[in-house]
This record gives structure tokens, C-alpha cells and sequence, in this order.
């Protein structure tokens, strides 16, 4: 009988441990992350689609979709998230007024964008005295539609008018109807612009023109406290990246699901171009700051390094992850 009792003692302690251990990896608390809807977010969406978080040890993420890069960054600084997947000069701006902000890679490192102009327009001296629509002053968009101007000879000061006007469908509106001559898009806007009699002008893409469009980045206080998971979080980032690269079948699938679209025609031009955008590997570098200093007027006054962390994807590197994703 004693014998019995121990038994069933043992056995009732067992299932009140496996219970309790059950529990805590259901409680377990989410990594969250913050992003924006746009296909600077392919990356992301593939390694949701093809559970590869679950694969490198994230098993509770958590994606909470954001209307911009600021509000993504107000949210990681409060704690609210521990990832952002967007931010570029919102992060830095932000380290600049003493938050804990810090970029650890790049996914987008080029002017996602071209020029499309109106049927009169023939070449870049034809937009002089011109209305060109950007999303917003000050803007990345605004930024590399200066950029693209002053490749092309035209000073956006003198030359032209600047409206702010939204998004891309709401510009391609306006140069269709002749309220403005010239806006910056990408698929799948610039099939309809050439359905509208629209022409490429400028391809900031092909131009090679460098410039920090979309990043990563967390507070420095959780890469100190919880540096796996943030290593597990870029193994399923980079792994996703290389997954949208080499599987186009699937990548188009991921793109069809998030972008709710789909016509085969503007899902082959949106992958074809954002292959041209996203690097192999997302490596970050002192331009990832540097840039949006010299934007600010303060690039004497700082260290890029004080707003870059280079070791995570550096030990991803040697650790030989990095090369084994393409293999």
C-alpha cells in the first residue's frame, strides 16, 4: 500500500510539473515587432509565411503593423515593441535626442523608386516651372526626388514647385490629371502609370545612388539582455531576405497574400523590381547614420558608431551563418 501511495504521489508531482512547465512556455511573452505595409516588408513577410522565426527559436512573434516609421519608433522606444523593421531617420533622430534607439541592419539601401513624368515631358529640362507630387515634405521620397533632380542637372529650390500629396495612388492621380507633371512610384503603380501614357524618366534603382531607406533596429539595452533572441530574430530575417531571392514561386505567393493582388502580370514586375532593391545580406554601415546627420547639420558633432551596431551581423558572419543561407 505504502509502495501504491508513493506511486501515485510521484506520478501527481510529475503532472503538476509538466502542468507548471506547459504554463510558462504558453505565458511565454511575445517578441513584438513593429512595421509598415509596404514591400520594403517582404523580407518579414516571407519568414512569417515560412515559419522561420519558429525555426531559429522566436516561437511567440507578434507583427503589429504601424502607420509609419515614426510611430514605430515612438512604440520601441516606450518598450511597447523590441523590434522595429523600419525607422531610418525616425531612429536616428530619435538616439540624437537621448533614446535608446540602435540600427543593426539594412534591408533597403537604395531609392526604391522612378521617375514617371507626363506625356509633354521629354527630358529632365522640359520639368523646368513644373509641379512635381511627393508623399510628404521632408520625407524619403521628398529626399530622393531632390536627389533625382539634381542628377539630372535641375535644382529643386529654383527649378520646380514641390506639393505634398500623399501616397502613390493619389499622386498618380494627380500626374494623370495633369495636377501635377512628375511623381515617384513603384510597382504595382507604374504598370497603371503606363497604362495611362505615363514615362519613366529617372530610375533612382539603377542610378546607384546609395541611400539608408529602410533598416532594423531595437534598443541597445535588449541586444544586452536578451542578445539570442535578437540574433534569432536577424538568423529568420536574413534567412527570409535569401528565401525572397532564391524562391520566386513562393516569394510571388507571400507578395499575392500580403498585397491582396492577383493579377500574375503585376506581381512578376513587383518581384522583378524589388529583386533589384534588396541586398543579399543586410549589412549596416556608418552611412546608415551618416547620411541623416549630415541631413541634420551635426555629422562633426557625432560618431556614426554611436548610432550603428555592426556586432550582430558581424558574429552571424563568423559564426558562418550568413554564407550558409544561399547554399
Amino acid at each position: 500500500m505504502k509502495s501504491s501511495a508513493k506511486r501515485k504521489a510521484a506520478a501527481l508531482a510529475c503532472l503538476i510539473l509538466l502542468a507548471a512547465v506547459s504554463a510558462a512556455l504558453g505565458a511565454e511573452a511575445p517578441l513584438r515587432v513593429g512595421t509598415i505595409f509596404s514591400v520594403t516588408q517582404a523580407p518579414l513577410w516571407v519568414a512569417v509565411e515560412a515559419k522561420l522565426f519558429e525555426k531559429y527559436g522566436i516561437r511567440n512573434v507578434e507583427v503589429i503593423r504601424f502607420s509609419g516609421g515614426q510611430p514605430v519608433t515612438r512604440s520601441l522606444i516606450a518598450g511597447d515593441i523590441q523590434v522595429s523593421t523600419t525607422g531610418g531617420a525616425a531612429v536616428i533622430n530619435a538616439r540624437l535626442k537621448g533614446a535608446d534607439a540602435m540600427v543593426i541592419a539594412r534591408t533597403v539601401g537604395v531609392f526604391p523608386y522612378t521617375l514617371y513624368v507626363s506625356k509633354d515631358i521629354h527630358e529632365p529640362a522640359d520639368l523646368k516651372g513644373k509641379r512635381l507630387a511627393v508623399s510628404a515634405i521632408g520625407g524619403s521620397g521628398y529626399v530622393a526626388t531632390i536627389y533625382a533632380l539634381k542628377q539630372m542637372g535641375l535644382d529643386a529650390n529654383k527649378d520646380v514647385t514641390m506639393l505634398q500629396m500623399g501616397d502613390f495612388g493619389t499622386r498618380l492621380g494627380a500626374v494623370a490629371t495633369a495636377a501635377a507633371q512628375a511623381t515617384l512610384l513603384q510597382p504595382p503603380f507604374t504598370i497603371k502609370a503606363r497604362e495611362l501614357g505615363l514615362r519613366p524618366l529617372y530610375d533612382l534603382v539603377g542610378s546607384g545612388i546609395q541611400y539608408p531607406i529602410n533598416q532594423i533596429a531595437t534598443r541597445q539595452a535588449f541586444i544586452k539582455s536578451q542578445r539570442e533572441t535578437v540574433k534569432g530574430f536577424m538568423r529568420a530575417m536574413v534567412a527570409g531576405l535569401a528565401r525572397f531571392r532564391s524562391d520566386r514561386s513562393f516569394a510571388i505567393k507571400v507578395l499575392a497574400k500580403n498585397l491582396r493582388e492577383n493579377d500574375g502580370k503585376v506581381l512578376d514586375e513587383t518581384y522583378d523590381f524589388w529583386l533589384t532593391v534588396f541586398p543579399k545580406l543586410p549589412f549596416v554601415g556608418p552611412e546608415d547614420a551618416s547620411v541623416f546627420l549630415v541631413m541634420a547639420g551635426v555629422k562633426e558633432a557625432h560618431d556614426p558608431k554611436e548610432f550603428v551596431d555592426f556586432s550582430i551581423m558581424e558574429e552571424l558572419q563568423r559564426e558562418g551563418f550568413l554564407s550558409s543561407v544561399y547554399q
